[in-house]
């Protein structure tokens, strides 16, 4: 007589950020029904965009994803055309004052492109595209989802994964909106996306390094990085990632005010070129935005019988100082898939597998987020790099 067993349960995720695709895409390779819903009509709808250092949770990458997507993913790199081949990178920290190079840090990673990676990744999904989550429906201790969204209708699934960001609606519903709220730093950051008007420049801030480099100031950082290369032997076809955290209140903004507010948050910085030049000549049309940072740092949730939980930024909102963000959220997808290839082949029950999920992602999530708080401070303590957890430890797991 065939055994009879449980249908293996089906799977909504909510965002289709990184963490909602790696995951979906994990979750399929393993056989179950997975649906991704995201408020975006598409992507690149939404102009932000910043680059990700991918780098202790890499094997996981490499793990999750089925052949056609991994054997396809160097356009996502922020320079396709770098020989990654090598062993290790060794990423140069300066003093941004001095110019000095305080200390390298050696690195197995790849820098990625949030939007060309997402692109990549949505590929063979069943992704629901304009579908803006407003809350859940559940029947008293068992039975499916009811997933309603703002453009109206609803859906069903058996268990609802929010991976819908540091600002997480899902995170709100499951713990209340007061407990879901992220702490705001004494810190701001400005992104931004830049192409420069002239080859010299571009060759300027690249110098440091072809991929990134990072400067600290008195209280703050500067990060460049390359955002792409379309033709790597011409620099008028390179994009950077220039990020500026510094010290002060701010009202987020964009655009020309963004770019306005960073420059003057730089000038009165003694600052090392090509780090200052990185800043100052950023053009009119650049796409920078300015907001306060914030974390927050994990707290448990109520699981609802094993039918809503969390994962990535909307379980553990990190400060992206020592680049440790996207690297959780890949622990996450790698401890989900782990106990659900269980619930397929020893009938383990939803409920017991994200136990021991969230067993782990309450402890790991707070201890990482509190601890980039930490990393932030460090690094803007310029006369003491040497002992920060950048310096001693550099881009491996939060510990």
């Amino acid at each position: 007589m065939t055994e009879i067993k449980n249908p293996l349960p089906r799977v909504a995720i909510i965002g289709a950020g990184v963490t909602g695709l790696l995951l979906a895409h994990g979750l399929q390779k393993n056989g179950f029904q997975v649906t991704v819903y995201d408020k975006e009509t598409h992507i690149g709808e939404k102009t932000r965009e910043w680059t990700m250092l991918l780098h202790w949770a890499l094997p996981t990458l490499q793990k999750m994803l089925p052949a056609s997507i991994l054997n396809g993913l160097r356009p996502a790199y922020t320079d396709p055309f770098y020989p990654y081949d090598q062993e290790k990178e060794s990423i140069p920290y300066y003093n941004g004052t001095t110019g000095q190079i305080v200390f390298h840090t050696p690195v197995i990673a790849r820098r990625l492109s949030r939007t060309r990676l997402r692109t990549i990744c949505a590929g063979g999904l069943d992704v629901q595209w304009g579908r803006t989550f407003t809350g859940l429906e559940l029947a008293e201790t068992t039975g499916p989802v009811t997933i309603r969204f703002l453009e109206g209708g609803s859906r069903q699934a058996d268990l609802v994964i929010g991976a819908d960001g540091a600002n997480s609606t899902v995170r709100g519903w499951l713990v209340g909106q007061e407990a879901a709220r992220s702490v705001r730093t004494e810190y701001a950051i400005a992104n931004g996306i830049v192409r420069y008007e002239t080859a010299e420049i571009a060759r300027a801030v690249r110098a440091p390094h072809p991929v990134f480099s990072l400067a600290s100031l008195p209280g703050g950082v500067i990060f460049s990085g390359v955002q792409n290369v379309v033709d790597p032997e011409d620099p008028a076809t390179w994009s950077f990632h220039i990020s500026r955290v510094w010290k002060g209140p701010v009202t987020a903004c964009e655009g020309e005010e963004a770019i306005a507010l960073v420059k003057t948050a730089t000038v009165d910085f003694a600052i090392c070129e090509p780090f200052r030049t990185a800043i100052q000549a950023i053009p009119a049309d650049a796409n920078v935005f300015v907001t306060q940072l914030s974390y927050w740092p994990t707290v448990p949730w109520d699981n609802r019988g094993g039918r809503v939980t969390l994962a990535g930024d909307a379980a553990h909102s990190i400060l992206p100082t020592r680049a440790q963000g996207l690297n959780e959220a890949l622990s996450d997808v790698d401890q989900i898939i782990t106990q659900f290839i269980k619930i397929k082949d020893k009938g383990l029950t939803v409920e017991d597998a994200l136990r021991v999920y969230e067993d782990d992602v309450f402890v790991r999530g707070r201890k990482a987020a509190l601890a980039s708080v930490e990393d932030t401070k460090a690094l803007t303590q310029v006369r003491d790099m040497q002992s920060t957890p950048q310096a001693r430890s550099g881009f491996t797991k939060a510990t």
